[in-house]
């Protein structure tokens, strides 16, 4: 759970470290070996613009972040109602993951429910994200409706919906 820009340094260190460890012992190492993060805390994801200078790609873990977002547990049945993926704030950060990961020319890809799920497909595409990872049950009907949509019309629709304000309106939407 990468929280902030000094941990993603220390984690680069000992990438290094162990790469030249591994070289030292005579082992074969691949030239570029990409450097990458989850984002999964609502701090990590304030902050992309700065971590994106800093790694090769970004994977939204949406399941932690909506939980650390919105202080909710999903599997508490006292809270688990409050779960909202589409919540406003988790739109948002969302956009500002995906947006500093495109102007910094890095993959941001997704993964977790949200990634799978039919309602928050075109949201998701809109926003900008083209790689998902999803449980294999969920893969059928998401390649399908991804087949079936313009991506123009999901901006068109992410639009529209960063102007609502609960998550009821953008289900709803």
């Amino acid at each position: 759970l990468i929280s902030r820009l000094e941990e993603v340094r220390a984690v680069k260190a000992i990438f290094r470290q162990c790469r030249q460890e591994l070289a030292a012992e005579g082992h074969a190492l691949a030239n570029n070996i990409p450097f990458g993060i989850m984002i999964e805390v609502p701090s990590a994801a304030l902050i992309a613009q700065h971590l994106a200078r800093e790694v090769d790609f970004f994977s939204i873990g949406t399941n932690d972040l909506v939980q650390y977002t919105l202080a909710v547990d999903r599997g508490n049945p006292h809270v688990a109602r409050l779960y909202a993926p589409l919540h406003p704030a988790m739109l948002s950060l969302i956009s500002i993951v995906s947006g500093a990961a495109l102007s910094r020319g890095i993959d941001v890809s997704m993964c977790g429910e949200m990634a799978g799920d039919p309602i928050c497909l075109p949201i998701v595409l809109g926003l900008g994200l083209k790689n998902l990872s999803m449980n294999a049950t969920s893969i059928p009907l998401a390649k399908a409706m991804v087949r079936s949509l313009s991506v123009k019309d999901c901006e068109k629709l992410v639009n529209e919906i960063l102007e609502l304000n609960t998550a009821e309106s953008i289900e709803h939407c």
